[in-house]
């Protein structure tokens, strides 16, 4: 920085300390928020349990002890059909020529029916009859359904036909969510929509929910929400009613994670009535039976955890194995991997019970305001890095810089112009933090090769600098993305991949103003076009080609496994080192940090100290820029908790600087080497 410039810069770096000081204090309510949902429910699917355990011979009631034990809190309950109940023996279900063939003791009037459905004799009880009569008179219409009267059995006529009449869903019994209940465990509901949603069919499902005991949240099941009508006019009203009587009987939304991992599985209204219920809602992890089927329990065990640890999920919903391990039968295998979730998740200081429900955390206004109104102000900074302005002109850019930011977020009061201004952040502050240390050592005279004992220390500090710097950066997207919606990701980061790649081309456009590359500085257009007919012109050999090749697949691999939706796969031993790192360390520290850019950090500076070739330094410098980058990136995860997020970053560093200093050592091994061997070549004749 020129020193005309200094009042005017330093008025930017005390806005961005303010700035700064104002995200820490909201990175600290959002830490708060988040350490109070600390209870993670753990579900299975009662009636998949149930048939499991009868076929390998065990006692219900002894078997459900054991997945009490295991970890498990809470059973599924879906709406039941006339096939299921016909298969579990709770009624018959006959045609009307088997009705005559074979029941005519029962001698009833009426066989105009279809079929018809025999419960219980009258003079025992029967839990389902009733339930069963009222729900298909919803489901079908009154008119295709009667109650017919004898005096010893109870017995519904139906009209309809096969196979679509068995197998429509009727309702949930509520005998058997009593049933989970009077066994300790939680009920979660999962309901389908009905055809032409009206309110009372609405409200007839939450007059049977309100029956039954222990219930924690619901969890539809189908293309659409219970309340979801195609009538666009009807649509919000029904949702209303769904959601005012979930809040007046405390049940909350269980949303499933997509298989990407972001956002949910679609349901149609499923944001409406998230909406309506003030994002009352429950993150769900539910891996599918055929991915359960490829991996051991000790990697689906895993699986459930990180999810619950790094994507605020609380409600594990485990599928079963269909097959048993050798020597187990197909509970005991099934009981192995949940209980090593629940151990797992218990040894991390997490509780078992009721899916714990995010708060409806919104930040401060007028400290949201502050951050944004100082990271518009960091922007002119950064622009001062490239293009050193006057007093004058950064004085008026950074009165539009607090009057944009601040203004921007009181006026918009968007999701669109937080995630604008956390990139911004994102691309900003690893950008700053790699120019401003190549100013520091651009100023530095280095006449003659520096030691590596040099080379280690001022790379290790180098490191901590631009980490600390880079962090600002990351604290201001972790504060001003830091509410309800982007906790639930309702509203998600969206550009990660861009962020990835801006501040690696930033930086070498940075580079290129401030060191010759063969032999040029860029300080004008002109330079510029000399600079690319030089490039454009230089001779290509066999070897540029590989290492080009090479460079562009590194690229590839790095850009495709960035982001939500990554396209390059994860090999095997990588997925074998995570599970290490996540065992071992509190946070597992991403490893284009560890592995790729902190080490490359001191590898530039032994390229600057030991004169090396400057295509080499601005290439080590664009691999550094990578680590500061992708320690940024992770905090516009904003579903991850701050802490972790915090603590990844600080062990990405902490696990960076010995690795540098291996590569500084090994480096510097090499160069002894091949040195001592060049003095024992003895010169041709």
């Amino acid at each position: 920085m020129e020193k005309q410039h200094r009042y005017s810069n330093m008025l930017m770096i005390a806005a961005v300390l303010i700035g700064l000081l104002c995200s820490i204090y909201m990175c600290i309510q959002r830490y708060a928020v988040e350490e109070r949902t600390m209870t993670i429910e753990q579900a299975m699917d009662y009636d998949a349990v149930v048939s499991m355990v009868r076929n390998d011979g065990y006692d219900t009631d002894e078997a459900l002890e054991k997945f009490r034990q295991a970890g498990i809190t809470s059973f599924t309950i879906y709406d039941t059909t006339l096939n299921k109940l016909t298969q579990r023996g709770d009624i018959s279900l006959i045609t009307r020529l088997g009705f005559q063939l074979y029941y005519p003791q029962l001698q009833i009037g009426d066989l105009s029916y279809d079929y018809y459905v025999v419960g219980q004799p009258k003079d025992k009880e029967d839990p389902y009859f009733d339930e069963i009569a009222a729900d298909l008179k919803t489901r079908l219409g009154a008119d295709s359904v009667s109650v017919i009267a004898n005096s010893q059995y109870r017995i519904l006529g139906l009209r309809g036909s096969m196979p679509a009449l068995g197998d429509t869903n009727l309702g949930i019994l509520s005998a058997d969510a009593k049933a989970i209940a009077a066994r300790g465990f939680h009920v979660i509901l999962r309901p389908t929509n009905y055809s032409n949603v009206s309110k009372a069919q609405i409200e007839q499902f939450f007059q049977r929910a309100a029956d039954i005991p222990d219930v924690s949240g619901i969890m539809f099941v189908g293309k659409e929400v219970l309340g979801y009508t195609p009538d666009k006019e009807q649509r919000k009203a029904m949702l209303a009613v769904t959601a005012e009587h979930m809040k007046a009987q405390g049940l909350p939304f269980y949303m499933i994670e997509a298989a990407n991992q972001l956002q949910y599985d679609r349901q149609d209204g499923m944001y409406d009535l998230a909406d309506f219920l003030d994002y009352q809602t429950v993150r769900i992890y539910a891996m599918s039976k055929e991915e359960l089927e490829k991996i051991t329990p000790e990697e689906a065990a895993m699986r459930f955890y990180i999810s619950d640890l790094e994507r605020n999920v609380r409600v594990n919903l485990y599928p079963l194995y269909k097959k048993p391990l050798h020597g187990m039968t197909l509970t005991e295998t099934n009981l192995s991997y949940i209980q090593e979730t629940s151990q797992k998740l218990k040894d991390r200081g997490y509780t078992l019970g009721r899916a714990s429900i995010m708060e409806g955390y919104y930040p401060n206004a007028l400290l949201l305001a502050m951050t944004a109104a100082a990271a518009a102000c960091g922007f002119v900074f950064v622009l001062n890095l490239f293009i050193p302005l006057s007093e004058k002109v950064n004085y008026i850019l950074l009165a539009l810089a607090v009057v944009g930011g601040a203004g921007g977020t009181v006026l918009f009061q968007s999701a669109l112009f937080l995630q604008i201004m956390a990139i911004g952040c994102a691309v900003a502050s690893p950008t700053a933090a790699m120019l401003l240390l190549l100013d520091w050592w651009r100023k530095k005279p280095i006449d003659a090769p520096l030691g590596y004992g040099r080379v280690v220390r001022d790379g290790a500090v180098g490191l901590t600098c631009a980490v600390a710097i880079a962090m600002i950066g990351g604290l201001y997207i972790a504060a001003m993305l830091g509410n309800i919606r982007f906790f639930m990701e309702f509203d998600f980061y969206r550009g990660v991949k861009l962020t990835f790649v801006l501040p690696i081309l930033l930086v070498a456009a940075g580079y290129l103003l401030r060191f010759p590359l063969w032999g040029r500085t860029i300080a004008s257009p002109q330079d510029f076009a000399a600079f690319a007919r030089d490039f454009l012109n230089i001779p290509i050999k066999m070897g540029t080609l590989i290492l080009l090749g090479m460079l562009a697949m590194v690229a590839f691999i790095f850009v495709g496994r960035s982001g939500h939706t990554a396209g390059v796969p994860v090999p095997d031993f990588e997925v074998a080192l995570r599970r290490f790192l996540e065992n071992a360390m509190y946070a597992r520290p991403r490893e284009k940090e560890f592995l790729v850019g902190h080490p490359a950090f001191f590898l530039m500076v032994a390229a600057m100290y030991r004169k090396w070739p400057q295509i080499l330094h601005f290439l080590l410098v664009l691999a550094a820029t990578i680590g500061v980058g992708s320690m940024v990136e992770t905090f516009a995860h904003i579903r991850t908790p701050f802490l972790m997020s915090f603590i990844r970053g600080i062990d990405g560093w902490l696990l960076g600087l010995p690795l540098g200093i291996i590569g500084v050592c090994g480096v510097a091994f090499l160069e002894y080497i091949t040195n001592w061997l060049g003095k024992r070549v003895k010169p041709r004749e």
